[in-house]
């Protein structure tokens, strides 16, 4: 039976004592294996210390104990990561952030990402984003000038984030699986897009866009978010248009600052 059993669940600081500054694979591998440990009081000491004893041998178990089915070991595994500095945790604690439903272990996530810092990756650039045709949608806007500013207004806010690139090198995509990158395909359409009269000859235009983000190059949809604006002009067809390529710009700006928190969790 293992010091750790012995003593039991409510001894942590005690068996800390014993352990500390002798980070070796012996510690790394008994603490591991009470990784499995039926008691979640034992997992959870168990990836505590492992933290602890700062030893980046130990960053696969913790990595596996992501998984686990008790929310407060998932915590620790992500906490105990963080402390050991490993860059190669970033990717899997990425994953958990996007399935994990538990405040309390999306805000250890969270940290732990903080705490790595962002990974060094193949041309400085860690995200590769690109854009769909934006076409469909109830308002069925299929007029290429307005897309395009709807595009451009998305990227302008995108490329603000240092980790981001809209562009690959030559043959990258064919190798993008290992290209160190993670890419995400931006797209969508608009709901709304009219006009109606408010007095005195003015003209209020009223649009919504939704946008839908997905990893590329599989396609697999990762979230939906949508905004709309509201923008008045004159009466004629001038005016209105110009409105209209305003009221995209001024919602795509906004759905660019959400996304851009999106992706600045991605490592962007």
């Amino acid at each position: 039976m293992s010091l750790l059993r012995r003593l039991g669940p409510g001894l942590v600081v005690a068996v800390y004592l014993l352990l500390a500054g002798a980070a070796h694979a012996g510690k790394v591998d008994e603490l591991s294996r009470l990784l499995d440990d039926p008691s979640y009081k034992v997992r959870l000491q168990a990836a505590l210390l492992l933290g602890k004893l700062g030893d980046k041998a130990a960053t696969p178990p913790l990595l596996k104990a992501l998984g686990d089915k008790d929310r407060l070991v998932r915590a620790m595994a992500a906490q105990s990561l963080g402390r050991l500095g490993d860059n190669e945790a970033a990717g899997p604690l990425k994953e958990l952030l996007q399935r994990e439903k538990d405040a309390f272990v999306r805000g250890q996530v969270e940290k732990a990402l903080a705490s790595l810092g962002p990974a060094p990756r193949p041309g400085g650039a860690k995200i590769y984003l690109t854009f769909g045709s934006f076409t469909g949608g109830a308002a069925r806007v299929n007029d290429p000038a307005m897309l395009n500013a709807l595009r451009a207004a998305l990227k302008k806010e995108l490329s603000k984030l240092t980790g981001v690139t809209f562009t690959l090198e030559s043959g990258e995509e064919k190798s993008f699986g290992r290209s160190g990158r993670v890419g995400f395909l931006i797209d969508g359409n608009v709901t709304r897009l009219d006009d109606g009269a408010v007095g005195g000859g003015a003209v209020e235009i009223n649009c919504d866009v939704k946008i839908m983000v997905a990893r590329w190059p599989s396609k697999s949809i990762i979230l939906w978010t949508n905004a709309g604006a509201a923008v008045q002009s004159g009466s004629n067809e001038r005016d209105k248009a110009s409105a209209r390529r305003d009221c995209l710009e001024a919602s795509a700006g906004s759905l660019g600052e959400e996304l851009a928190k999106f992706f600045h969790s991605q490592g962007g």
